[in-house]
């Protein structure tokens, strides 16, 4: 993606924390949840969550929902219930490697390749990008070409503007596995100088999401662009 620059437009990428997720055809996952947190603890993985004893004689299943493990700073969270295995960290490149080893070590000990029942995969990015320019002004600069918005302002006897930029796939409905969902609006402390930037990108193809977590930070940098120019 690529956007004209201005010369004295700055933009600064602060900070990232970014979810990886997928979902799964699962009512309840084919393994043991005990076991796959002591098999994370030999895999260097850090528990954050008790294990129950083992009960004797008794056909009792634990069922996780939550964070259950860390490595480094990225964490690890199951959904039992919903069929849903995330990891959540700071580095893109460390989220999608702790999926990715979590997917590989559940087939290699128990057997289950759970990526044949993926439903879909999800990438969450919460990202900070700090300008040069008043990040306030230059939302509202979208506005001015919006005849609604000044239809709205007469309604409510004041003139309005947009505050957030919510970009979605066009014609397209949120309950589709194909989706992507931007939001950019001014950060709450520092709103003249910051960008506070949501994006979720959902998809049944797993190289499409790996994909859009390498060129994330690149690309809505140059959304922001796209919006000061």
């Amino acid at each position: 993606m690529s956007a004209t620059t201005n010369v004295n437009q700055k933009l600064e990428f602060e900070k990232i924390i970014l979810r990886y997720s997928v979902r799964f055809e699962y009512v309840l996952f084919p393994f043991d949840m005990v076991e796959l947190v002591q098999y994370l603890a030999k895999s260097g993985y850090t528990p954050t969550i008790g294990l129950p004893p083992r009960t004797f004689g008794q056909n009792l299943r634990f069922a996780a929902k939550g964070k259950i493990a860390q490595k480094g700073d990225t964490e690890v969270e199951i959904n039992d219930e919903r069929g849903v295995i995330a990891t959540t960290s700071s580095s893109p490149t460390s989220a999608l490697q702790c999926f990715n080893e979590i997917i590989q070590l559940i087939k290699d000990k128990f057997s289950v390749d759970l990526t044949k029942n993926a439903v879909f995969y999800e990438l969450m990015g919460n990202v900070e990008i700090k300008t040069s320019r008043n990040a306030i002004e230059a939302i509202e600069h979208t506005s001015e070409k919006n005849s609604c918005m000044e239809a709205i302002g007469k309604v409510l006897g004041q003139e309005t503007s947009n505050y957030t930029i919510r970009l979605v796939p066009k014609e397209q409905a949120p309950s589709q596995r194909e989706w992507f969902d931007i939001t950019i609006e001014p950060d709450v402390i520092k709103p003249n100088e910051l960008y506070r930037v949501l994006a979720i990108y959902r998809t049944k193809d797993k190289s499409k999401v790996e994909a859009f977590a390498q060129s994330m930070v690149e690309n809505l940098t140059n959304v922001i662009k796209v919006i000061e120019a």
